[in-house]
């Protein structure tokens, strides 16, 4: 077996880029992905795309350039690109017999899915036979969309987000407020576990009842909550036989200290959409108690401390660890993910 190693960013795999909503007809929008830069716009039929930001003629950043919503213009020598990376025109050479075509832009999959956008990190960029794989579901109808919550940058690496997104401790200690749960009322919980594609799952369940964002669900409230690599946590509450809320968290990486974090929601509830405006704010000021924790974390960080994973609570922690170890060996021995993880019910107080 080949020694594999464990790089911080997964490749191969898909990672939450942004809402649809901020990508708008004729313009570009930077992003940095797994520390690549790269530059995304809606094409002439409103198809999102995303290339590598740099201009192949002298490296200048393509999204400092103009966009008309067909053509990208660099701003340093004025050569222009459609929305698949090809060169359609080097204002400057007058030599007619050069196939400017030739010239290409890397072209990373992208897809628009439920108004979410997500794209593709190759390992290798001639090789992306394997980008329609692995996809992630998103347990979403595809005529339908999702609600736009809040994006936040941490100020920490993936898997010390990734770790904070799957952590059970933290919520009684980081999200005390009068809509959720408080220190106070602590209860064990035991829930049980599965693998599932990419990660884990806890097997549906009815939700805790020190959980006061949960009781104004009625009839017959259940919950599942969903990992996935690269860092996707996506719950789906069954409430009744009707209706139904999908809250996903993603973690994209944006470079070795930085991840954002973006928050994205749906439901079939009418009430929802009557109360969206302070559903929002909540979900905003839930977002901000994990940003205030990480911006802590950072400073602890700073000294690099001796670090520790104890117990049932930390077990989806070193779940974490092993899928990513798994995905590696998987890529650099070309050979399908294997998730070895096993059934599992865990046992923690909160």
């Amino acid at each position: 077996m080949k020694e594999v190693e464990h790089p911080l960013f997964l490749r191969d795999i898909w990672y939450y880029a942004l809402h649809g909503s901020h990508l708008r007809a004729g313009k570009l929008v930077r992003k940095q992905i797994a520390g690549e830069f790269i530059v995304m716009g809606r094409d002439p039929q409103g198809a999102p795309f995303a290339l590598k930001d740099n201009c192949p003629h002298r490296g200048v950043p393509l999204s400092t350039g103009w966009f008309d919503g067909a053509t990208i213009t660099c701003c340093y020598h004025g050569w222009q690109f459609d929305a698949t990376g090809t060169c359609k025109k080097i204002p400057a050479l007058a030599d007619d017999r050069i196939d400017v075509s030739k010239i290409k832009v890397f072209r990373y999959p992208c897809r628009e899915v439920n108004g979410t956008v997500w794209v593709y990190i190759p390992q290798n960029k001639l090789k992306l036979d394997g980008a329609d794989r692995h996809f992630p579901d998103l347990l979403l109808d595809p005529t339908k969309k999702f609600w736009y919550v809040d994006t936040v940058t941490l100020p920490t690496n993936i898997d010390h987000a990734v770790i904070g997104l799957i952590d059970p401790a933290h919520v009684t200690f980081v999200h005390q407020s009068w809509f959720w749960r408080s220190a106070k009322n602590l209860k064990l919980k035991e829930k049980t576990f599965e693998p599932y594609r990419l990660g884990f799952r806890m097997v549906r369940h009815k939700p805790s009842s020190n959980s006061k964002g949960y009781s104004v669900l009625k009839g017959g409230t259940s919950t599942e909550i969903t990992f996935q690599l690269p860092g996707n946590r996506i719950e789906h509450i069954r409430a009744g036989e009707r209706h139904e809320v999908i809250s996903i968290t993603t973690l994209t990486p944006i470079d070795a200290s930085h991840t954002e974090l973006n928050h994205i929601f749906y439901t079939t509830l009418g009430l929802a959409r009557v109360l969206w405006l302070p559903l929002r704010r909540l979900g905003q000021k839930f977002i901000g108690q994990d940003l205030a924790v990480f911006r802590k974390l950072a400073k602890g960080l700073e000294t690099n401390p001796t670090l520790m994973l104890l117990g049932d609570p930390d077990t989806q922690a070193r779940w974490y660890y092993e899928l990513k170890k798994q995905w590696n060996v998987s890529i650099a021995e070309g050979t399908p993910f294997e998730n070895t993880l096993k059934g599992q019910t865990l046992r923690w107080i909160t």
